[in-house]
């Protein structure tokens, strides 16, 4: 408990960090909310930070930062001439729907034309036009790399780093002045916050320097020995905490009170900042059941990149199965105690303190394997004490869902979703790693979530070993077979994380890893390479090349069905298509490619969807466009063209008249 002697009562205790660059905004990651509950419990005065959310919001609340990020893209020079137009269209239709923008993504109001999953879209797109080219989204082929770019990066001023590197500068001065905190966490959860983490770690030396620095989260205990010894991280880090941070950020918060002594705190590699060389403290004692639920107050949470309000929980920590052979975070949980399950109660009361504390209606159990009857006897318990909520979840494809009964069970409770690991279809595979699964229960499994009603999201896992070509066909079919029934939030290739089986018994899964110093990710599908680890090739099995080929034959083959899709016009009750249209009124955020940036070929109108990223080349022998936009068919063909992108959601048809337009040619078609 903090001392009313020792503890400066001016001060915030902690500033809890959340560093960019990375996907996770659709709610805040839990690190934060966790930490802070527990240390507010015991006492502890906090502040959490979404510094990754903040830089959206920095732009919708300062839209000419991206106006400045785009001229100076620009000004690079090494552009195409449609890549320049595209970036200036982009920013521009942001700033048309500016208002509508704040709206929905800050206050979660209707978002007018461009309706919420264009909002969230054209929001989506404007951040990473800011962010593009920086320092925050480079990516690296070895820690030495990295650690040596950010100590340059340290030593410049901000605003030499570009836009977004000063904006973060900006928001992380604003904190430090504010709050004035005794220890800054930063929570490193994603590879690609690392490097931004560490700048943030540099900047609070030079900015705060009586103020004490500590990194934790996945990538730390993934790397942990590695970042320990990188000169960068050594000179402006004073603690790594490689296992769950309350208890040691609640006692480390002790020791500086004077009411414990150093050596006392659990969980920590002390790092020379720290005034010793590294070495570990003793280890955490706390158990997850000893924690009460998350707490969100200080975040922008209704201010995510969501259609609605959405928030999170965990039910436990680690992962029950813990078999999968690609599963760092999972392998973890392996030795004795390493997994740690919360109780149905103790759930049910986080699920409820959440909904009462922020109105959310929907809350993703944020596991990554959760307990499905677990899950099922908390919600019911939520449900007696009348809270409705709907959840999702993150599961395997095992047995228990073989039964409809519990299908419907979890469906009843509130359940609307289930993400799922899909790694094919062969038995072979899914036996040597250990998956835990049988592929012939597959099809019942997604008949019986179909008929729950509850909605399936794969992530598909690309270079499963030494996957055969007959293996992988049969895998393909499986998915076009069900494309209806499910969606697809992601495709990568296997990669060897280091604490993962794989990693540790490469011979064992028929493997040849490079364990320098090199970093292997996903950069063509996972966005700032997703998961990294060690290079690996496959005795026996496909090249990383025909690997990702596989990947992009699924990505051009399979329409997944419960995707989110542009608003479309249906066919009529009679089961025809919409009559063709003689023109149509683009929307604001369709835009004409210029002339100079297009094709030098003058035979088409080219228009793009700006917030869809799609192009549509229209022949001007069957379609012309007016000054004033309107895009006028020349010909029947033409006429089918204006409805298929009506149907697109590019515009509205308009029943301008033909004296209007250009006149009417003969159709080549």
């Amino acid at each position: 408990m903090p001392s009313s002697e020792s503890a400066d009562r001016t001060r915030t205790d902690v500033l809890l960090l959340f560093p960019p660059q990375t996907e996770a905004r659709f709610f805040p990651y839990l690190s934060l909310p966790y930490l802070t509950g527990h240390l507010r419990r015991r006492g502890r005065r906090v502040h959490q930070a979404d510094l990754n959310i903040a830089l959206l919001h920095e732009v919708l609340c300062r839209p000419a930062l991206l106006d400045e990020a785009v001229r100076a893209q620009g000004a690079g020079g090494d552009g195409s001439a449609v890549s320049d137009w595209y970036r200036g269209a982009v920013a521009d239709v942001f700033a048309a729907h500016l208002g509508e923008l704040r709206a929905h993504v800050l206050r979660k109001e209707p978002a007018g034309e461009l309706g919420p999953d264009r909002a969230v879209r054209l929001a989506t797109l404007a951040l990473e036009l800011l962010v593009r080219d920086s320092f925050l989204v480079r990516t690296w082929e070895d820690l030495g790399r990295l650690d040596e770019a950010v100590r340059r990066a340290a030593d410049r001023p901000p605003a030499g780093s570009g836009v977004p590197v000063g904006s973060l500068h900006r928001l992380l001065s604003g904190l430090l002045g504010r709050h004035r905190p005794r220890v800054v966490g930063l929570s490193v959860a994603f590879f690609s916050q690392l490097a931004p983490a560490l700048l943030i770690a540099g900047w609070v030396k030079r900015l705060a320097p009586d103020t004490l620095v500590c990194l934790g989260g996945q990538q730390v205990m993934l790397r942990h020995d590695d970042l320990a010894r990188l000169p960068g991280v050594r000179e402006t880090v004073h603690a790594l905490c490689p296992t769950a941070g309350e208890q040691p950020l609640e006692r480390w918060l002790d020791a500086l009170d004077g009411t414990v002594p150093l050596a006392a705190v659990p969980g920590m590699t002390w790092l020379p900042r720290a005034g010793a060389g590294p070495r570990t403290s003793p280890a955490v004692t706390l158990r997850f059941r000893d924690l009460g639920p998350p707490d969100f107050t200080g975040l922008p949470f209704r201010s995510y990149l969501n259609d609605a309000l959405e928030l999170a929980i965990v039910s436990c920590v680690g992962c029950y199965w813990g078999r999968c052979a690609f599963c760092s975070y999972g392998n973890r949980a392996l030795p004795q105690g390493g997994y740690q399950q919360g109780t149905a109660t103790q759930i049910a009361d986080a699920v409820e303190a959440v909904v009462r504390a922020t109105g959310t209606r929907f809350v993703s159990v944020a596991d990554e394997n959760t307990n499905l009857r677990l899950i099922l006897r908390a919600m019911r318990e939520v449900r007696e004490r009348g809270v409705r909520v709907r959840f999702g979840v993150r599961a395997r494809l095992e047995s228990a869902l073989t039964e409809p009964e519990l299908c419907h069970e979890l469906a009843a409770v509130g359940c609307a979703m289930v993400s799922v690991g899909y790694e094919g279809t062969s038995q072979r595979l899914l036996d040597r790693m250990e998956r835990g699964v049988r592929a012939a229960d597959y099809q019942l499994i997604l008949d019986n979530l179909d008929a729950a009603g509850i909605t399936v999201r794969f992530t598909v896992m690309g270079q499963v070993l030494d996957e055969t070509p007959d293996e992988f066909e049969a895998s393909l079919r499986f998915l076009v077979a069900n494309e209806r029934r499910i969606g697809i939030d992601a495709l990568e290739l296997m990669v060897a994380e280091p604490g993962s089986r794989l990693a540790g018994d490469p011979e064992g899964y028929g493997l040849t890893l490079d364990t320098s110093d090199r970093l292997a990710g996903n950069p063509e599908l996972s966005y700032l390479s997703g998961r990294v680890g060690h290079p690996l090739a496959v005795r026996g099995g496909p090249t990383r090349t025909e690997a990702l080929d596989r990947l992009v034959r699924i990505f051009d083959t399979v329409r997944p069905g419960r995707t989110k899709a542009p608003a479309q016009a249906r066919p009529a009750a009679d089961g025809r298509r919409p009559p063709a249209a003689a023109a149509l009124r683009p929307h604001t955020w369709i835009r004409t490619v210029p002339a100079h940036a297009d094709d030098p070929t003058p035979d088409r109108v080219t228009v793009a969807d700006l917030v869809r990223e799609r192009f549509y080349a229209l022949p001007r022998t069957d379609v012309d466009q007016r000054p004033d936009g309107l895009l006028t068919a020349r010909t029947d063909r033409g006429r089918r063209l204006l409805a298929r992108l009506a149907d697109a959601g590019a515009g509205i048809p308009d029943p301008a008249p033909l004296s209007n337009s250009a006149p009417p040619a003969r159709s080549s078609s």
